[in-house]
């Protein structure tokens, strides 16, 4: 792992991580069983990217605009689009297509992307509500010092907002990590050293010692203070850093999640992904540029689970066999092109889902010839004439229950259970 090498949390104590989001209260999980103890990794495409260019081999249809050099493939029981111009695509289902399943046909019901990242994200177009991977965190079996671990884009949260660490855009964590969050406030203050910090914590812990009974505030303030301690033990072992402007590799940033995961120090991440030097999915002109981004994002993805597949999990065993892989774009593209050769925002988009507990070597959904998502079995996966279609609350829903989360009334995509 690569080394950060800082001094611990400053001066900042429970009340300071509480603050932060890092404070993990001892309470709150209902009668909590040994259970799926599975992990996420949440890698949002941001902008809407182009189904055409990957997912949905639509060759057939006089109304959708294909590639004119693109063919349809199937390798694995995958069907995708094949190009010559991106050969990690091709690459990357020939060999992991037996761990990946394409969901197509999703329908987000909104053209905005803050509104179409929210439904993806948590099924609902408004209001307060969290998202997959704040339910599976605030779900976890086990506790975790950074549950929710963010490392970039937009979380959303309501119940389980003190499960969520966001990384920051301009490096707050690591800030907050080395003592820079202090020193750069306008007020005047000392940092106190590691030895009043210590007499601090063994002052706090007599006082909670003595109360009689513990009450259950008592209770979590003992924990963040334990977090405290957990959470500096770990910071000479991370490099957490910061998404920078410009060009950058997804699969050093996907690197820096396998290092918390390893370290069984998160249940769910997520990277949001710009594609190649984070021009963005949002391609009205000029949409060329998704095969670019296509292209660089199975290349990454493999680079990714390569890594992914040598690391050895906390408790033992391969890091490989708890960790599912989530890809999504908040939106797709239009069918047809418009008149700068782009494409505007559409309302059915395509997800891929890898690793354990997912049934691979399979596409669930599909589109129809005029760029609609199809009615599904939700069973089989298989598309049919007329029924249900695929809703992010369905998609969200197989997420929760691949987590051993109780999905509610919505209804899972259990074909895409193993």
């Amino acid at each position: 792992m690569r080394g950060l090498s800082r001094r611990g949390v400053l001066g900042l104590g429970a009340a300071g991580l509480g603050a932060a989001g890092l404070m993990l209260p001892r309470f709150g999980f209902a009668d909590p069983v040994v259970g799926n103890k599975r992990r996420f990794l949440f890698i949002h495409c941001s902008g809407g990217w182009d189904t055409t260019y990957c997912f949905q081999p639509n060759f057939a249809s006089s109304i959708v605009d294909m590639e004119a050099d693109s063919t349809a493939a199937e390798v694995g029981g995958i069907r995708f689009v094949d190009n010559a111009a991106r050969p990690h695509v091709r690459s990357f289902f020939e060999t992991y297509a037996p761990r990946t399943c394409v969901i197509n046909g999703i329908e987000v019901r909104s053209i905005t992307h803050e509104r179409c990242r929210r439904i993806m994200m948590t099924g609902l177009a408004e209001g307060q509500t969290d998202d997959w991977g704040a339910i599976l965190a605030g779900n976890a079996v086990d506790r975790q010092l950074l549950p929710y671990f963010v490392l970039s884009g937009t979380a959303f949260s309501a119940k389980y907002s003190s499960r969520i660490v966001r990384v920051g855009a301009a490096g707050q964590l690591s800030n907050l990590a080395t003592g820079n969050a202090l020193r750069r406030t306008d007020h005047v203050f000392a940092i106190p050293s590691d030895d009043r910090d210590l007499l601090v914590d063994a002052y706090v812990r007599s006082r909670m010692g003595a109360a009689a009974p513990k009450s259950a505030i008592a209770t979590a303030a003992a924990g963040a203070l334990d977090d405290v301690q957990g959470l500096k033990a770990y910071l000479d072992r991370l490099d957490i850093g910061t998404y920078s402007q410009g060009c950058y590799t997804l699969d050093s940033h996907i690197s820096t999640v396998w290092d918390v995961f390893e370290l069984g120090l998160a249940r769910t991440a997520l990277i949001e992904y710009r594609g190649w030097c984070a021009e963005g999915w949002d391609t009205h002109s000029s949409n060329e540029r998704q095969g670019l981004h296509f292209d660089e994002l199975f290349e990454f993805l493999a680079l990714g689970i390569a890594d992914l597949d040598s690391r050895q999990a906390a408790a033992g065993g391969a890091l490989a066999d708890e960790t599912v892989i989530v890809v999504f774009s908040e939106m797709g593209r239009t069918p047809q092109l418009n008149g700068g050769s782009g494409r505007d925002h559409w309302t059915f988009t395509s997800a891929m889902v890898f690793g354990p507990g997912v049934q691979g070597g399979q596409v669930v959904g599909g589109f129809d010839d005029s760029g609609y998502g199809s009615a599904v079995d939700f069973a089989t996966g298989e598309v049919l004439p007329e029924g249900t279609g695929v809703s992010a609350a369905n998609f969200g829903a197989t997420l929760l229950a691949l987590g051993d989360v109780d999905p509610g009334e919505t209804a899972p995509l259990t074909a895409v259970l193993a």
